[in-house]
């Protein structure tokens, strides 16, 4: 439980600061303060634009290692409906081979062949074993990588998301509860009462028949939990109800959950297809950019979030664009001038001006942002 007093000396302390999102987002970072504790963050894009890639290192990875390095309580919650424990493990080695060891390429063996090339990129399924050469073997891993590959699964991936048995059973837990089965919002929401009744104590009045929770006293007010949903689209349907209404009930939920136990949460979810109508396409010329407006199946986000994030690429051919904000981004034969380059619009905020507008390179394969000045 806090009040204003209270609330008033922890930030003199120093212990309102939030967590930055890392070097190659800071500009964006700082222009939020951090992540913090009791806000609510949307990331909307199109399918591939990034999302996902965005809130693993900028609300995930990158936070865990600065409060690792300070000694900051934190614990992620992850609702992952799309991919599974162990390809989002896969992922995030393939951001540590790059962070811990500087690996970005490989080079293949002595006559060995991708593409025609001798070198490819790092990406995951190069990791799974997945990539065959020109003559359809598969491209095996190197020693050297090998060696990088156990070192990171070891200090950084065993205790970020736990040890498992090979039947899936979690021996050790780590800093992120991963979970990729489906449930609707009531089942996410008393799943995460528990959580908070396991953490914590609720307190209650006497309304009537019922009780009514007015506060939250945590265990440990310094702790940070930070819950991704990835993605509200993929929440299972409750009681009949339309994808609407099932995703706003959501919201609603995670909203109390905010507010009473100053949980963090970050909501990943589609845009709308009306970004490529050519009437906006014209009208908008080379500003354009999605808008809470184009956010998919849910009006509530916008309203009730903190901040809403959405992200682009300007590259994409179904927008023919050459210009993007002022900047040249295609040659005159139309080839890419920043072909890693994508846009974070902050459409939507409380606690600061928007909307507001950067620059990034993004490296998707291992999910590392670049500020991108131009």
């Amino acid at each position: 439980m806090s009040n204003f007093i209270l609330e008033f000396k922890k930030g003199q302390a120093g212990k309102n600061k939030g967590l930055p999102m890392g070097e190659g987002l800071s500009h964006i970072s700082s222009s939020i303060n951090g992540v913090q504790r009791a806000r609510m963050y949307g990331v909307a894009a199109a399918p591939k634009a990034g999302k996902s890639t965005f809130v693993d290192h900028g609300f995930v990875i990158m936070p865990i290692l600065y409060a690792m390095e300070n000694n900051i309580p934190i614990e992620i919650i992850y609702f992952s409906f799309e991919i599974d424990r162990v390809e989002k493990e896969f992922d995030f080695a393939t951001f540590f081979l790059f962070y811990d060891y500087g690996i970005t390429h490989i080079e293949l063996e002595d006559g060995q062949l991708f593409g025609g090339k001798n070198i490819i990129p790092l990406v995951p399924n190069y990791l799974r074993g997945r990539l065959q050469d020109d003559e359809h073997k598969t491209i095996l891993m190197k020693p050297k990588i090998l060696e990088a590959l156990k070192q990171v699964y070891e200090k950084r991936i065993i205790p970020l998301f736990g040890e498992y048995s090979e039947k899936g059973i979690c021996i050790t837990p780590g800093v992120i509860t991963f979970i990729d089965e489906k449930n609707n919002p009531t089942g996410l929401y008393k799943y995460l009462l528990h959580h908070a009744e396991q953490n914590g104590k609720f307190n209650k009045i006497q309304m009537g028949n019922s009780k009514r929770i007015v506060g939250y006293e945590p265990k440990n007010p310094d702790k940070f939990t930070i819950v991704i949903t990835d993605h509200l689209r993929k929440l299972m349907n409750e009681r009949g109800w339309q994808r609407k209404q099932t995703v706003d009930k959501y919201i609603e939920y995670t909203v109390d959950i905010r507010n009473w136990c100053k949980y963090t949460f970050v909501h990943i979810i589609h845009l709308n297809r009306n970004m490529t109508q050519m009437d906006r396409l014209k009208s908008f010329s080379d500003l354009l950019y999605p808008n809470s407006d184009d956010i998919k199946d849910t009006g509530n986000l916008a309203e009730d979030a903190d901040y809403v994030f959405t992200l682009f690429n300007p590259n994409d051919e179904r927008y023919n664009l050459s210009k993007h904000f002022g900047k040249v981004i295609k040659d005159s034969d139309g080839n890419e001038l920043y072909p890693d380059m994508r846009t974070v619009h902050l459409v939507e905020a409380r606690h600061c001006e928007f909307p507001k507008h950067w620059r990034v390179n993004m490296k998707g394969t291992y999910k590392n942002f670049e500020k991108l000045e131009i």
